[in-house]
């Protein structure tokens, strides 16, 4: 009897949905064993959000919204450069659009797709090798900055067991030594001298890299740490808004450790990114006595205005991709 191949047919993208989702499933579920332990629901967690105070906090997140994003468009047009020169407003477009395709699909694909779609030279996919630059800065500065932050949480709240963290850290600042060896060493690289046929067809996306100098990839630097404080602000006064009392520093590396965990776990779509800031939320707060549903509020608060509100605005800009004439430089 000849069984149907069609039943075990599933792609990687379902077997990626799949697991996305029951990680999902599990972190919220651990998020609300959490809140249930100290005696708290997620009907608080409700009650917060439908009792968040208009005062000149939530004036001053919503402004920096669209500021947020600007550093990310900014950063795009600069590094596109190599490519093909575009405008500010091209690049705001083609970051929004990236975001909401990115909601779909896996290991931030749609972030690349939106960036690039929104050119207009046929060589478009040489501009991978940038895109992944800038994402890759982004991700050095919050493992930066993550770095920092875990390392006055693990000094202040001594987390059990103290070995892990402390080997957790260890590879942070691992990671940070290289990338700074491959900052310093991309125009060394040689992407399409290899004897192996995969590498060098990787390699023609990739080999825009070596044609950003140090001093390049230094301003893409600042940018980004400029697309972090500005987040970070954002945290800070909703963080404020809900009347989370502790001393700034405190503050600061909780919001250095959620977004490090964020950047991290990229690998999966906005869902995810809302299950990993919320479990790392309630983790590192719960140290220092904040109530659960407060901070469970303030971690969906900020998800919900700088990622599901310019995913609404980035749709529109989907319509206006050009999705034919895709050629790769050799």
């Amino acid at each position: 009897m000849q069984i149907n191949s069609k039943i075990f047919d599933f792609t990687v993208k379902q077997a990626l949905w799949i697991i996305k989702n029951i990680l999902f499933a599990a972190v919220l579920f651990s998020v609300y064993l959490l809140l249930k332990e100290k005696g708290e629901s997620i009907n608080e967690v409700l009650r917060h959000l439908r009792q968040i105070p208009i005062t000149a906090s939530i004036w001053v997140v919503l402004l920096l919204i669209p500021v947020n994003w600007a550093f990310e468009a900014w950063k795009w047009q600069r590094l596109a450069l190599k490519v093909e020169q575009i405008s500010f407003w091209e690049a705001y477009q083609g970051v929004l659009a990236g975001l909401a395709l990115s909601t779909f699909t896996p290991m931030m694909i749609g972030d690349y797709a939106g960036k690039i779609l929104m050119l207009k030279t046929q060589k478009r996919t040489a501009s991978i090798g940038a895109i992944l630059l800038g994402n890759g800065m982004q991700l050095y500065v919050s493992l930066l900055f993550g770095a920092l932050s875990y390392a006055y949480f693990i000094y202040i709240a001594q987390p059990k067991p103290v070995a892990l963290h402390w080997s957790i850290l260890g590879l942070l600042v691992i990671l940070l030594l290289l990338g700074i060896w491959i900052a310093f060493s991309l125009q060394r690289i040689n992407f399409l001298d290899s004897s192996q046929k995969i590498i060098r067809t990787i390699g023609q996306y990739l080999v825009v890299l070596k044609t950003y100098r140090l001093v390049e990839i230094r301003d893409i630097f600042l940018i980004a740490t400029g697309r972090y404080i500005t987040f970070s602000i954002q945290f800070l006064f909703v963080l404020q808004l809900f009347k989370i009392e502790l001393p700034l520093v405190v503050l600061l590396a909780g919001i250095g450790i959620v977004f490090l965990t964020k950047t991290l776990g990229a690998a999966f779509n906005f869902l995810g990114d809302l299950s990993m800031r919320a479990i790392t939320s309630v983790y590192y707060f719960s140290y220092f006595g904040v109530q659960l549903s407060l901070i469970t509020t303030a971690t969906f608060t900020i998800w919900l205005v700088n990622v599901l509100f310019p995913v609404f605005i980035g749709s529109v800009f989907v319509l206006t991709l050009r999705f034919s004439n895709l050629k790769a430089s050799a």
